[in-house]
């Protein structure tokens, strides 16, 4: 039986390595998925109950920027080539970063040149860093870890990004080729368009995902603050991070009556929460380089527009394809009148191209057309 690893050294498995994974069992491969023992978010280490599961002994750190991040990275890298090496896959997938698996990768397919090899571009590291000053201070160290991820692309038998954005930035490494563009997937959508619960006196808004340093807090608390000024605004918040109470106390002193839900698993739970909202909240800072959330594609399998500050693929997608609104930096007062404004016809129009739009474009279906398209 032919044989595929998948290696995701922070373990976004249920994110997307799954859907690889059932990609290959259907074609009739035998998997191995192979991962970290530590929990990049949580700091902390972990074991995974899952059957053709191997996780590599993986050291510690404590800070994001730190030296000791780098020699983690460095040695699981090396770890996880040795044991492909032991194991001889036919089909090597690994999703990146740690940039450091893209040197070592490529080292492997020097040697075995018949194994094929997919690069999948989860997020871009270091360009999602989120402050603009330190990358210009570690300007140098920072392009010596971009070049360890773009030295290994051209070798690559086929190279994946998550987003249109993250293609045309790495295309300029590769010689021959083109990244492929596969979107982020979820595997339950809405049987039917989703309910529009719209008050015309309340605007209730959502904030679903990690409460982390890479959101922009001070734009989400300026943008309520513009909103309580024609509507009272209620804000239910889903998920949890250290960011928590600075989100919480800023959007109560900017005007907004908040609703805590903390993390929900349960999805009919999160459906109702939802259904009581009309839009969902994707504002990060505007020095992140990224195309496309994944909680954005939550907010979709739900049916509910965004209110976003993220450019490319998003940002075209909401100006074209009227699934929410994109915000103006420079005039949050003429975002929140726009938002104001809007009827429950209008809304509810929005949540029906938003059902739309899953369905054509983040559907498992959808996934895997790429993929046969491409391998």
């Amino acid at each position: 039986m032919k044989k595929a690893m998948l290696i995701s050294c922070t373990n976004h498995y249920n994110e997307r390595t799954v859907f690889f994974e059932n990609y290959f069992l259907k074609n009739g491969y035998e998997c191995t998925y192979i991962t970290s023992d530590f929990n990049h978010s949580t700091k902390s280490f972990y074991k995974l109950e899952k059957p053709n599961t191997i996780q590599i002994p993986t050291k510690s750190y404590k800070k994001n920027l730190s030296l000791s991040r780098i020699y983690s990275h460095l040695k699981f890298s090396k770890d996880v080539i040795k044991m492909v090496g032991q194991l001889n896959p036919d089909v090597l997938y690994i999703e990146i970063p740690p940039n450091s698996l893209s040197r070592q990768a490529i080292k492997y397919k020097k040697k075995k040149p018949n194994t094929k090899l997919i690069f999948d571009i989860f997020d871009m590291w270091p360009e999602t860093f989120p402050s603009d000053k330190l990358k210009g201070l570690l300007k140098i160290p920072f392009s010596v870890w971009a070049w360890f991820r773009n030295c290994g692309l051209s070798c690559a038998d086929v190279v994946f990004t998550e987003c249109e954005l993250f293609a045309k930035k790495l295309n300029q490494s590769l010689k021959e080729k083109e990244c492929k563009v596969l979107y982020l997937c979820r595997e339950k959508g809405l049987k039917e368009t989703p309910t529009c619960q719209f008050d015309g006196d309340t605007l209730n808004l959502c904030y679903l995902g990690s409460i982390n340093n890479i959101i922009d807090i001070e734009t989400i608390s300026n943008l309520i603050k513009n909103l309580s000024l024609y509507k009272k605004t209620v804000l239910h918040i889903i998920g949890d991070g250290e960011s928590r109470e600075q989100l919480i106390s800023s959007a109560k002193e900017s005007g907004a009556e908040v609703v805590f839900y903390g993390k929900v698993y349960d999805q009919e739970k999160k459906q109702e929460i939802f259904n009581q909202c009309s839009f969902g909240l994707n504002i990060m800072k505007e020095s992140v380089f990224i195309g496309l959330t994944m909680k954005s594609v939550d907010y979709f399998s739900g049916g509910l527009p965004i209110i976003n500050s993220i450019g490319g693929d998003t940002f075209k997608m909401v100006d074209t394809d009227g699934i929410g609104v994109n915000i103006n930096r420079n005039d949050l007062n003429e975002t929140a009148q726009k938002i104001c404004n809007m009827n429950a016809e209008e809304v509810e129009k929005q949540k029906a191209n938003v059902y739309n739009k899953f369905n054509l474009c983040f559907t498992v279906d959808a996934f895997e057309n790429v993929l046969e398209d491409n391998l």
